[in-house]
């Protein structure tokens, strides 16, 4: 396997360009990711000028097709991706995995490919799985047995867990918690913290053992995809946690002598809902 020629990553991503190019090549008949148009020359320079520019930022050198490892391009996609649409973000993402098959059929070393195949496909399922989109039957019927599993396999991804479940909170929103304790949790209470479409949460308890093992917690937080990837051994996503919350909140509510209608407007305003009907599908889903 070869490497992009150039002593820096400007000339390297030339190099890249006339690798793949493709213009007077037809596409009919063939299956490969060469670049066959216009359009698609001009998405992918933006791609691999976006992904050389957060190198450079992060002061990182050599060739740019051996600095394609996932601990690099899982800190990129976390970064450049923050503030897509889901949408954009699944498109960015399968367009660079072309670009990347692409320069792996002209024998260019991508070491992301040894490292891990199957990766911009988890990273796609990791989006859809921080939807709202609720896949049928995802209840967790032991919630609390598997999150002492996750704790007893890795302690960090327990915390997550954890504080997902009890609180009824996104995954983003879990790790933004973890990480920044200090800023929302004050005196058994979390206050402050923003949920999707930039809807802050109301102020809500935490239990005192949740709190402390947040304010105690020095592990680093993992990576989407490893986080991801751990819960993927129990065959459950995270935001399985949210929706089997909001279930037992509801249930609960019930059984102490809330009306329905009441439940689920006390429930819809733990999960930081804009609209009831977006509660009710999630009940529905359970």
């Amino acid at each position: 396997m070869a490497n992009l020629k150039g002593g820096n990553f400007q000339k390297q991503i030339k190099d890249a360009f006339h690798r793949v190019e493709a213009f007077k090549i037809g596409r009919v008949g063939k299956n490969d990711n060469l670049t066959h148009s216009d359009k698609l020359a001009e998405k992918r320079e933006m791609y691999l000028r976006d992904v050389s520019t957060y190198f450079e930022s992060q002061n990182l050198q050599g060739k740019l097709n051996c600095l394609f490892t996932k601990e690099n391009l899982d800190k990129f996609f976390d970064y450049r991706l923050e503030n897509l649409s889901t949408i954009s973000q699944e498109n960015y993402l399968r367009m660079v995995s072309s670009f990347f098959n692409a320069l792996s059929e002209k024998n260019i070393h991508i070491p992301l490919h040894l490292e891990d195949k199957n990766y911009f496909d988890d990273r796609v399922a990791i989006l859809k799985d921080q939807t709202e989109t609720i896949i049928e039957n995802r209840y967790i019927d032991n919630v609390n047995d598997v999150i002492q599993n996750l704790y007893e396999d890795k302690a960090i991804t327990g915390l997550i867990a954890q504080t997902q479940y009890e609180l009824s909170i996104r995954q983003a929103e879990a790790f933004e918690l973890i990480k920044y304790p200090e800023k929302y949790i004050n005196d058994g209470v979390v206050s402050g913290l923003v949920g999707k479409g930039n809807h802050q949460y109301e102020a809500k308890e935490i239990s005192f053992e949740l709190e402390q093992k947040i304010l105690q917690n020095k592990d680093e937080l993992p990576s989407k995809s490893q986080y991801w990837n751990d819960l993927n051994k129990y065959d459950i996503s995270s935001h399985d946690f949210r929706f089997t919350s909001a279930r037992d909140k509801y249930e609960e509510k019930l059984r102490n002598g809330i009306s329905e209608i009441n439940a689920k407007l006390e429930v819809s305003k733990t999960l930081n809902h804009c609209r009831l009907s977006i509660t009710n599908y999630y009940l529905s889903r359970t």
